[in-house]
């Protein structure tokens, strides 16, 4: 049977992003190659023509995932970037973590990785930070939004009651608008 030209990279695809999805929901180091070459209708010695490794699985499902997330926050106007932290501190995002942030599910998986996972990750941060940095005066509040919004689903995750989360995450949420409300402020006052 011959396959199509595109049929790897389709297939690759199709493995980072049910890949990605799985290790966000359950975890990366609890995602077996079985169940994962199972999800996407193959068997387990077809993963090994797409990745010598379940390491090298993980650096690819980091740089797709942050990806995204850089898609996110890239080029976007004041009231843009407001929508997406709205849209990142929202309820739905905690409660559905294979459809979210990987930075939020697989930080401390990527953090007992190995170096080529690491620097992958901290390359695509770095994109992300420099997305969100247009929009402030300098890095460090960019950072702090980032490790703000991160840190709030994260916790807001580990909280028993809905009443507790959506108050974290508006709590966050009003701070990093007034945030960005007040860059965008002290910009138009310096381009006057």
């Amino acid at each position: 049977m011959r396959y199509r030209p595109d049929h790897k990279d389709n297939t690759r695809a199709r493995l980072l992003e049910v890949g990605g999805a799985l290790a966000k929901r359950d975890g990366f180091s609890t995602t077996g190659v079985d169940s994962l070459m199972a999800a996407v209708g193959l068997t387990s010695g077809a993963f090994y023509s797409h990745f010598r490794s379940k390491a090298e699985l993980l650096e690819a499902i980091v740089e797709n995932e942050l990806t995204r997330s850089l898609d996110l926050f890239a080029n976007q106007t004041d009231q843009q970037l407001i929508a997406a932290l709205q849209s990142y501190l929202s309820i739905q995002h905690v409660d559905d973590p294979a459809a979210g942030c990987a930075v939020t599910s697989l930080s401390a998986e990527v953090a007992r990785s190995n170096t080529a996972t690491k620097q992958t990750f901290e390359r695509m941060m770095l994109q992300i930070k420099a997305a969100v940095q247009s929009h402030f005066v300098d890095g460090n509040r960019a950072w702090a939004t980032i490790a703000q919004v991160v840190g709030a689903v994260m916790i807001a995750r580990a909280m028993a009651t809905e009443e507790s989360r959506r108050s974290l995450l508006e709590a966050v949420m009003e701070h990093a608008t007034e945030m960005v409300v007040a860059a965008g402020q002290a910009g138009d006052e310096a381009n006057d």
